[in-house]
């Protein structure tokens, strides 16, 4: 027999195909990161496109840079995408299954059976030919086993087609599409239904798949060779979520431990489609490891036709900047102080501020919904604070501009009485039109030394509840200014006392109201539907916003470059009204109905971004 040299028999073996590494080997190599925190249990994940959207307590979204944002407003349990980038929810807000469409649009796909509401929904599959399966473990346990499985079939038609289950939890398709796999959650199995070769035959009977033990399973997923992963929700003995990788024939392929206490869910993402991300508890939220396996890219589903749209609307990821961020406490200005207004550009909606600390002149965008607080009214337009204006502002990033955006502002006087703060008159000189005077908290000073001011010729005086023609100003006097920086003098504008504060508002209130009854409020149009137009009207007018009624009559016109209202009007009718902010003080979200069904085809052609001004009659 021919003798190889070692050399030749080296580079023989260096060019046979290495083995492939193990699954266990390559969960043993994998290390978590804890991808995004959540408010609370978490579940149901899904990869598309660079983001994670998953549930808890509605649907989150987790963005491209790793900020977690509520994104749709249900109550969802379970989610999973089809392959034309459809994701199917199951919700127990509607007790529906729903379709989110690329376009953002929310539909009803199933919502009844038998002509009954549906009862409780947990999660949900597609097989090859576009079925949708769910569980259903409303009222189940293992002393009463009453879970079901219905699936809607391409057809529209909604069957129950296996019953008797002990809390039926997690499901998913087999890439052959053969087997339907549940884990019942209660028994701690994992049990399988063969399929049907009709879309009108029930599932197969079950068979005992694999029985987890522990506190049984949750949530499963398939590889791309058909391998099982498992969401193997609590192990007594480690105190942790594991996730337990089973072959077709049952086999443990391989088992990695999840640093949380449970573990829900899982789906495969990534930019080659190996790595996962698990919905967990304790700590809540979304977990990722890179695990070297592709994962199972899921059935393409069939377009099923939906019985009604929904009037909520995801908001394009929730970016900080998006207008329905707005109302919601914290989720305003990184950046905020004390700044100079020196001048709004209305052709470029960009101000120029000057920090009050260092004098630093810079510029920044100036939102269209920037939330306004001024003389105790919400509502001023952003050009109206005076040139010079001592104004709190707050501010968002832009790239590498810490004060990219100007996204709220409030005056000296909303900013002072918010806060318990005041001026408080230290020394008057003759004539009583100079004077200085110290900003007090309460009946403390709160800055360490009085500053010199005088009023301006055309000055408006507020005492004693009314306005006056002098400002009778006394040493110890307790007030409010609107002043502004002139050189080096500080020009008082306006003043007022406690007992005043009501008509400084009502005079505010009575200007916000004349501007908005002839430009109206701004807003965008989200969706048209037929003759429903689903509108977001912007916070800048939240106050003035909540005061209108369902039955109102509402205009729509387009706007031009800078947002000033151009071209005709569209009339609607005002049919429902939700405000979004935590204190009421958000966007409203609305639905108004068209009262000429044929100007759908006008909305259509306006940008789904385009400022639209909404005027009530």
């Amino acid at each position: 027999m021919l003798q190889l040299r070692p050399v030749f028999a080296a580079l023989v073996c260096l060019a046979l195909p290495l083995p492939a590494a193990s699954i266990a080997d390559q969960l043993a190599a994998a290390k978590w990161t804890h991808h995004a925190k959540a408010p609370g249990y978490s579940e149901g994940p899904t990869w598309f496109k660079g983001e994670v959207v998953f549930c808890s307590g509605s649907l989150l979204k987790v963005d491209k840079a790793g900020k977690v944002f509520s994104w749709l407003d249900i109550n969802p349990a379970g989610t999973f995408l089809r392959r034309d980038g459809q994701i199917l929810i199951v919700d127990n807000k509607h007790k529906a299954v729903l379709a989110l469409a690329t376009n953002g649009v929310v539909s009803v796909l199933a919502d009844a059976f038998e002509g009954k509401p549906l009862r409780g929904l947990n999660d949900a599959t597609v097989d090859a030919r576009g079925n949708i399966y769910w569980t259903d473990p409303e009222g189940s346990s293992l002393a009463k086993p009453v879970g079901d499985i219905y699936r809607l079939s391409v057809a529209g038609k909604v069957t129950r087609v296996a019953s008797g289950f002990a809390f039926p939890n997690g499901l998913d398709v087999d890439p052959a599409s053969r087997h339907l796999y549940i884990i019942e959650s209660q028994s701690k199995k994992i049990l399988r239904l063969a399929l049907p070769a009709s879309d009108d035959a029930p599932l197969g009977a079950p068979e005992m798949f694999y029985d987890l033990g522990g506190s049984g399973g949750d949530g499963c997923v398939f590889d791309a060779t058909g391998n099982l992963w498992v969401a193997d929700f609590h192990r007594p003995d480690t105190k942790k979520g594991r996730i337990t990788v089973l072959s077709p024939d049952a086999k443990v392929l391989g088992q990695l431990d999840v640093p949380a206490q449970v573990v829900s869910n899982i789906t495969f993402g990534g930019a080659n489609h190996d790595e996962i991300f698990c919905t967990t508890g304790t700590p809540d939220g979304v977990f990722h490891a890179k695990v070297g396996v592709k994962g199972f890219a899921g059935h393409p589903g069939m377009e099923l036709k939906p019985l009604r749209t929904l009037a909520t609307l995801p908001h394009e990821g929730a970016h900080p900047l998006h207008a329905r961020r707005f109302g919601v406490p914290g989720d305003i200005g990184i950046s905020r102080g004390w700044y100079v207004w020196r001048k709004f550009d209305r052709a470029t909606w960009t101000g120029e501020f000057e920090h009050e600390g260092n004098g630093e002149i810079f510029t920044a965008k100036i939102l269209p919904w920037a939330t306004t607080y001024r003389h105790l009214t919400y509502g001023a337009h952003v050009d109206e604070p005076l040139p010079g204006e001592r104004v709190n502002c707050f501010f968002n990033p832009d790239g590498d501009k810490r004060r990219g955006w100007l996204v709220h502002y409030q005056d000296e006087l909303c900013q002072m009485k918010g806060h318990g703060h005041a001026w408080v008159i230290q020394t008057v000189k003759p004539g009583g039109r100079e004077f200085s005077a110290q900003v007090f908290a309460g009946d403390k000073p709160f800055e360490d030394k009085p500053r010199e001011f005088q009023f301006a010729a055309d000055a408006k005086f507020f005492r004693h509840g009314q306005r006056t023609d002098a400002p009778g100003l006394k040493t110890g006097d307790r007030l409010y200014f609107t002043w502004t920086k002139d050189a080096d003098r500080r020009v008082v504008r306006l003043v007022s006392d406690d007992a005043s504060l009501d008509a400084v508002k009502k005079l505010e209130s009575e200007t916000v109201a004349a501007r908005i009854a002839s430009e109206g409020m701004t807003g965008q149009i989200e969706a048209v539907d037929g003759d429903a137009v689903h509108f977001l009207l912007h916070s800048s007018y939240w106050f003035q916003g909540n005061q209108l009624k369902p039955g109102q009559t509402v205009q729509l016109r387009a706007t031009d470059a800078q947002f000033a209202p151009v071209g005709d009007a569209i009339e609607t009718e005002l049919v429902t009204r939700k405000n979004l902010g935590t204190y009421g003080s958000g966007v409203n979200e609305t639905t108004l109905k068209l009262k000429h069904p044929a100007d759908a085809k006008k909305l259509a052609a306006w940008k789904k971004s385009q400022i639209v001004r909404l005027v009530a009659k």
